[in-house]
């Protein structure tokens, strides 16, 4: 039958129920489009990247779901503290002293739950969810998408006017399109994680931070998911994972019983979950857009995880796809694949200069100094809170930070830091210091 003859059955179709493709069904049913999600697993569903940074608030607000994470016992994210792995530095950021009201706080949360509210608020709002589709084909032409999926056995086709890609990782539209794609020019890394209860567990305001743990060569992650539990991942060049000749969760066990830091933050774990493994990091396809189809969240490329950028990205670019949808006579015009081409990218491309000095183990030092001088701490957690349109006096800060970090290189601006573990050092004294920045 030739679909481009009749009537679409849907105005939009969304690949993926994560959370850009929750967003951008959401906003379109609300918009009083007919909507269809296609989801492959079953909500709930085990999934990582679960800090959330403050940026991704207003579209939370916007959708109407803010109250619900508020009534689930999410537990409250405050700020974020980066430590070295031998306990000698660490550097913490608070959101409320330096970003503007409504920025102050944000979430930790488990993504099972956290991804189903957003996934049944967008069924409230109109959307028509079928779980368990898995896409099979897809093809675009000038008049819509066609897409065929296999649900309970059965193989099903549909159509309509535009497509958007929320996929993830897969990827489904910018490979079966042929969209050119880069790595951005970052190595391959891995990620070995699992869920654990009695990980040490900060007090007071900071009990909700997100704990990063930075390596010679690597670096680890402690989450705090509710009162009891707590994600802890490791995250490594692949390279350097496969010259282990260890298991993932080898690997992981080692890492942690060779640095002080994660020994007395663990002595007390108890795994609760597997052991997961996510590879393959950093790509971004070179168009976000095309005539009937979009892609959003992972499915327009995927950052380094370091600045817990990732659900950020997939809410507000989520948010643009649906308005481009929403705003478009006919088919996207080029202006518009253009312009919002251009707005993912400015977000990711914000990401990619912190995650660079991150990686750099000299300007990883200028991140760990206190620097109050020049308001420069304050223009480094907006970024690391998730402001990608920062203003002018913002802007020119955080130049100078990067310009100290290239400086760094060649001329100690600030202490050098040195990896190396302390002799004889055992896990109860290898205690976490207080050094409160920003």
């Amino acid at each position: 039958m030739d679909r481009a003859a009749i009537a679409h059955e849907w105005e939009a179709l969304v690949i993926g129920g994560g959370p850009a493709g929750s967003t951008a069904a959401a906003l379109l049913a609300r918009a009083g489009r007919r909507v269809l999600v296609l989801e492959r697993d079953t909500f709930p569903r085990f999934h990582v990247g679960e800090s959330l940074i403050p940026y991704g608030n207003d579209v939370l607000r916007d959708l109407g779901v803010w109250q619900k994470l508020e009534q689930a016992g999410f537990m409250p994210k405050r700020g974020a503290e980066f430590t070295l792995g031998n306990a000698a530095g660490m550097q913490r950021f608070y959101f409320g002293r330096n970003l503007p009201a409504g920025y102050g706080q944000t979430f930790q949360v488990e993504r099972s739950r956290f991804d189903q509210i957003l996934l049944e608020h967008a069924r409230e709002l109109g959307a028509t969810v079928r779980e368990q589709a898995k896409v099979a084909c897809l093809s675009v032409d000038a008049n819509g998408v066609q897409v065929a999926y296999d649900q309970n056995g059965s193989r099903h086709e549909t159509s309509a006017a535009f497509l958007i890609d929320a996929s993830g990782r897969t990827a489904l539209a910018g490979h079966a399109l042929g969209v050119p794609k880069s790595d951005l020019g970052m190595p391959k890394r891995i990620a070995v994680f699992a869920h654990f209860e009695g990980v040490f567990r900060n007090p007071g305001e900071e009990a909700g931070h997100i704990t990063i743990v930075r390596l010679e060569n690597a670096w680890s992650w402690l989450i705090p998911l509710d009162a009891n539990k707590t994600s802890v991942g490791l995250v490594q060049a692949l390279d350097d994972f496969k010259a282990q000749g260890l298991a993932p969760e080898a690997s992981f066990a080692q890492t942690v019983a060779r640095h002080s830091e994660l020994r007395f933050r663990m002595q007390d774990a108890r795994r609760v979950t597997p052991f997961y493994t996510e590879g393959e990091y950093t790509f971004r396809f070179e168009r976000a857009a095309g005539s009937r189809w979009l892609l959003a969240g992972d499915a327009a490329g995927f950052i380094d995880p370091i600045f817990s950028s990732g659900v950020m990205v997939a809410l507000r670019s989520g948010s643009l796809a649906a308005r481009a949808v929403l705003g478009a006579r006919g088919a996207l015009s080029a202006g518009a694949r253009r312009a919002y081409t251009r707005q993912t990218k400015k977000m990711t491309n914000a990401f990619l200069h912190m995650i660079r000095m991150f990686y750099d183990r000299h300007a990883f030092e200028v991140f760990m100094a206190r620097s109050p001088f020049l308001g420069l701490p304050r223009a480094v957690v907006n970024l690391v809170g998730g402001n990608t349109d920062l203003t002018w006096a913002l802007r020119w800060r955080l130049g100078v930070f990067y310009a100290m970090c290239r400086l760094q290189r060649h001329r100690a601006l600030v202490p050098r830091l040195s990896f190396a573990e302390a002799m004889r050092r055992t896990a109860p004294e290898a205690k976490p210091l207080e050094r409160a920045n920003a």
